[in-house]
């Protein structure tokens, strides 16, 4: 019975719907069975045609596989016997016929049945068979025009395989077409990572084919002259030289290093007509396929073949690549920029690229001088400074990132070194482009100046160049130092001379230069000076015949917009901005390259007096109200002029500075110093610098250093006449009262150059900060509140030692009552109403700074200063001793008392903290310690003759308490051997005072320009 609804027609059509879904299934599982099996056929069958291809490339190349541990002992065996077999069959010979196979044509074989068995049941499914009846006439037919024997390429000097292609092996010789075919079915196949052996194989074969074969059918490059096949063998050539720079880009030198040669010369021989022997004397093709040449290489640029060959350089480190791998990475640079036409984009990929590897082209002279030399006569370095010399233009074409990083940073120092170190090797261009090669270095140095942080700090390290650099170092380490190499030849002579060639050719506007009334002296002593000149060093000579006879004075005459004022400007700013960037060394190395650079110093200083409408002094003064970027030209003049002559006054003698006056007369000296005191009062009083982080502050720094250098020269003895020093512009009463109520720029003026203010003023001032301490202490002549000590006359400093020499500071400030007692213990008559007081004071220091007691001693020569003594430590507590000292000077400093006391120069300048300043010379006090052996040393630093001759030795005898003598020998054996004048002055000079003994340095451009000049010193201890 069926239900109501259902009926017996619902369930033919249900079975009906289920038997379609059945068939359906069916139908879907047959189809994937088929589609299953045609790809597991299709595998097959492509696995045995590439082996089959691989055999036979191997066959040609000769080309044998490296079996794996696990095949060599499952298969030993049969190996052998299929070796054996091998070596019986005879190598078939070709035979030339134009036929042509269609590549791409897959020959699908069946696996000797029919069907496939599995998961989805037994189908019955038909293979198509296809067949070529031309490949079957022909592998029926037999061969009968046949290539004569074998050859057997061996290594050979220009086309050697490399270590693992050592083993001789027979080599077919096949016509071109075929071995194209053969390369194309391997490039169908290729895995760069399985096939790279096989590959090399390849390219030997192609190098060896290229370089020794002669006929048309068998070179392979003839067939760039082939009518049919010259297009696809373009592609196929451009397919294996990318495959090689693919190569060379994940290679690594210090395990392949005859791979990457192979590579390298791969690029090298297909990419120049020159090296096709076979095509040699067919010059009329040349032109044409050297335009072929020019189109793979721009392809290979496309594709980053520029970026590959820096990274190889910059990866791998340039001290493992060897001369032929270094010349050929740079003749295929030169190839790439001239297949481009030196266009912009390929320029600006030079030198992102290419210029940024550390110190390649130090390595390129050095290794591949010839090379570089070809090179160079392109003209590369030209477009570069055309294209990038404009403001901005590095930013611009993303050179110099607006974000940087450390590591930008790096490559921008690399950049600049490696230009610094072509346009030196190429003078012409360096000369003539002078003007943008400046405006392209400061580009550089804007950027470094930007982005190096030169502060210590924990996540800093230090950087041979930039000093502390905030950055990894590690990767280019190894080349830093020879990248300080190359920016050291920023101040070599001829560069120096490029950039400042326009202020070396000026010619003066005032051919008659005013002499002052002081100057006239200077004329009557003309005569005197000359003759005493002839002792001079070769350096301090050319500066002083350099020097113009009659004084210079600001004149004004050149105006701004000038053009070789602009140009002067960015010289200094390029030197200004380096000595701002590198480290000490480098700036030291820096100011003495350009100090002693003939007339540099002379004509800046003449060029600073002709500029403005009044002279560069008061146009310096008019730009400080300037914006920092305005002024920054103006100022670098300036700041410069100010190092460099700081420089050079460090290491003049009285003589020298006095006498014959290098390298400025004493007049010019008291007009730029009257400047400075302006400079530098103008800046503190206007608030323009009032921190470390000013703007202004490295200018502000600059010119200080100067002043002080020439006060001090002052203090010592006077060039300026009376009153120089004191500032005109505010009274002293002004300044004293903003001190009293504590403004900021007044006690700067006081902290950086109280000798403005007169003597007078100053101790009226000090007397009012001493009543102010102490009112606020509360100590007044009717306070009772005092300390009181008794002491015995014979026993002054002990027992003076013994009562004040732990009291507090407030307490010693206060009133101390003195009452004397001789031996016996009675006190002597007298009330103590600061008159014992001073007199036990005045006893007291009388005691201690007498030799005898060994705290101190004198100095000879007559003048018998005071300075500590070395052998002080014979005296118990002498430390405690020295502090105790110290504290009674303060104190009579404190009540007014005063005493006299003639210490030492070079102890007063240690007591102030001068003799940590940057230029401070210990020669410069060596006067005040022992004038004869001062006037010793600048003797022999003006001896014309060869100082050897001498047989000089250093020794130092020091007498004890008059009762024992040692002496110290310091230096036993000085050879110097100069063979030029520049070295032996500053050889000499450089003498300078150490505690364990004598420095001799020598500059960094001496030791370049010198290289024959021998310092021997052995320090014996």
């Amino acid at each position: 019975m069926y239900q109501s609804g259902h009926t017996k027609s619902d369930d033919l059509i249900e079975s009906a719907r289920h038997a379609r879904e059945v068939r359906s299934l069916k139908r879907r599982q047959e189809s994937a069975a088929i589609v299953v099996q045609s790809a597991v056929r299709g595998h097959m069958t492509r696995k045995k045609i590439k082996q089959e291809w691989y055999k036979e490339l191997d066959e040609l190349i000769g080309y044998q596989k490296k079996a794996t541990s696990k095949q060599n002992s499952q298969n030993q065996t049969g190996a052998q016997c299929e070796n054996k077999n091998l070596e019986q069959t005879p190598v078939k010979e070709v035979e030339y016929e134009k036929t042509e196979v269609a590549l791409d044509q897959w020959k699908f074989a069946s696996f000797g049945s029919n069907t496939l068995t599995g998961a989805y049941g037994n189908f019955a499914v038909p293979l198509q068979q296809t067949s070529n009846a031309k490949d079957k006439q022909n592998s029926g037919a037999k061969t009968q025009n046949q290539q004569p024997g074998v050859k057997n390429h061996t290594n050979s000097a220009t086309g050697g395989f490399p270590k693992t292609l050592e083993k001789k092996v027979s080599l077919k010789v096949i016509p071109n077409t075929q071995l194209y075919r053969i390369i194309q079915k391997f490039l169908f196949v290729l895995h760069q990572h399985q096939d790279k052996d096989r590959f090399l194989f390849v390219c030997q074969y192609l190098l060896n084919n290229v370089d020794k074969e002669t006929s048309t059918k068998i070179a392979y490059v003839a067939l760039s002259v082939h009518k049919h096949l010259v297009n696809v063998w373009i592609k196929q050539l451009k397919k294996l030289l990318w495959i090689c720079c693919k190569f060379i880009k994940n290679i690594q030198i210090s395990k392949e290093p005859d791979q990457l040669s192979v590579h390298l010369r791969m690029l090298i021989t297909f990419t120049d007509v020159n090296h096709w022997k076979v095509l040699k004397k067919r010059t009329a093709l040349h032109p044409v396929l050297s335009q072929v040449c020019a189109g793979i290489l721009c392809e290979l640029q496309q594709h980053g073949c520029l970026s590959i060959i820096a990274q190889l350089l910059s990866k791998n480190g340039l001290a493992l690549i060897n001369t032929s791998s270094l010349q050929a990475t740079l003749t295929i640079v030169s190839r790439l920029m001239s297949a481009n036409k030196f266009s912009d984009e390929s320029i600006i990929m030079f030198s992102m690229s290419v210029l940024s590897v550390p110190s390649l082209f130090w390595h390129m002279s050095i290794k591949a001088s010839q090379c570089l030399q070809t090179f160079l006569e392109t003209p590369t370095l030209e477009k570069v400074i055309s294209l990038l010399h404009v403001e901005n233009a590095c930013s611009k074409y993303g050179i110099l990132p607006q974000n940087a990083k450390p590591v930008h940073v790096t490559q921008a120092l690399c950049m600049c070194a490696n230009l610094i170190q072509i346009l030196c090797a190429e003078k012409i261009i360096l000369q003539n482009k002078h003007v943008d090669v400046v405006m392209l270095i400061n580009q550089f140095l804007c950027f470094l100046n930007e982005n190096s942080s030169r502060q210590k700090t924990s996540a800093s390290m230090w950087h041979v160049v930039l000093g502390y650099f905030s950055g990894n170092l590690s990767e280019h380490s190894d080349s830093m130092h020879l990248v300080k190499k190359q920016i050291e030849l920023l101040w070599n002579p001829l560069f120096v001379k490029a950039v400042f060639h326009d202020v070396l050719t000026l010619k003066s506007l005032h051919e008659e230069g005013t002499i002052p009334t002081q100057a006239a002296r200077i004329s009557s002593r003309q005569k005197d000076k000359a003759k005493f000149s002839d002792k001079f060093g070769s350096f301090l000579k050319r500066i002083a015949s350099s020097r113009p006879e009659k004084v210079l004075l600001p004149t004004g005459g050149r105006k701004m917009d000038y053009v070789e004022v602009k140009n002067t400007c960015s010289a200094c700013l390029l030197y200004r901005r380096s000595l701002s960037i590198f480290n000490k060394q480098l700036q030291l190395e820096m100011l003495t390259g350009l100090t002693f650079m003939d007339e540099v110093l002379c004509r800046l200083w003449r060029f600073i007096c002709e500029i403005g409408s009044s002279g560069g002094l008061q146009l310096f003064l008019s730009s400080l109200m300037l914006p920092p970027d305005a002024a920054e030209p103006i100022f670098a003049v300036f700041t410069l002029f100010c190092d460099m002559t700081a420089h050079i006054l460090s290491i003049l003698d009285d003589v020298e500075f006095y006498d014959q006056q290098v390298p400025f007369h004493l007049e010019e000296l008291v007009t730029v110093s009257n400047f400075l005191l302006q400079f530098v009062f103008k800046v503190i009083w206007s608030c323009i610098v009032t921190d470390l982080q000013s703007p202004m502050y490295p200018v502000f720094n600059s010119a200080y250093t100067l002043l002080m250098m020439l006060y001090d020269r002052d203090a010592r003895r006077a060039f300026t006449p009376n009153g120089h020093w004191l500032c005109k512009d505010v009274k002293p009463s002004t300044i004293r009262g903003e001190v009293e109520k504590g403004v900021a720029r007044a006690k700067l003026i006081m902290e950086k150059i109280p000798f403005i203010i007169p003597h007078k003023d100053r101790v009226i001032l000090f007397n009012s900060f001493v009543a102010a301490d102490k009112n606020l202490l509360g100590i007044s002549p009717g306070n009772d509140a005092s300390i009181h000590i008794r002491v015995r006359r014979s026993r002054l400093v002990e027992d003076g030692f013994d009562q004040l020499s732990n009291i507090s500071s407030d307490a010693l400030k206060g009133i101390i009552r003195v009452k004397f007692f001789n031996d016996l213990g009675l006190d002597e008559a007298g009330i103590d109403q600061d008159g014992v007081f001073k007199e036990f004071l005045e006893e007291i220091i009388k005691k201690v700074f007498n030799p005898d007691m060994n705290l101190f001693k004198v100095t000879g020569g007559g003048e018998s200063k005071l300075y500590p003594s070395p052998l002080s430590h014979m005296q118990y507590n002498h430390l405690d001793l020295f502090s105790f000292v110290g504290r009674m000077l303060g104190k009579a400093v404190y009540e007014g008392i005063v005493l006299d006391i003639p210490f030492a120069n070079f102890f007063l300048r240690n007591l102030l903290g001068q003799h940590q300043a940057k230029l401070y010379s210990p020669l410069d006090e060596l006067p005040s310690l022992d004038v004869e052996f001062y006037n010793n040393l600048t003797w022999i630093k003006r001896y014309d003759g060869d100082i050897a001759d001498l047989g000089l030795t250093f020794t130092f005898e020091e007498d004890v308490m008059e009762s024992c003598t040692f002496t110290h020998w310091l230096i036993t054996e000085c050879t110097l051997k100069y063979s030029s004048r520049p070295a032996h002055l500053y050889g000499v000079f450089a003498l300078l005072f150490h505690p364990n003994g004598l420095r001799c340095s020598l500059p960094p451009n001496c030791r370049d320009l010198y290289p024959e000049t021998m310092l021997t010193w052995t320090l014996l201890t």
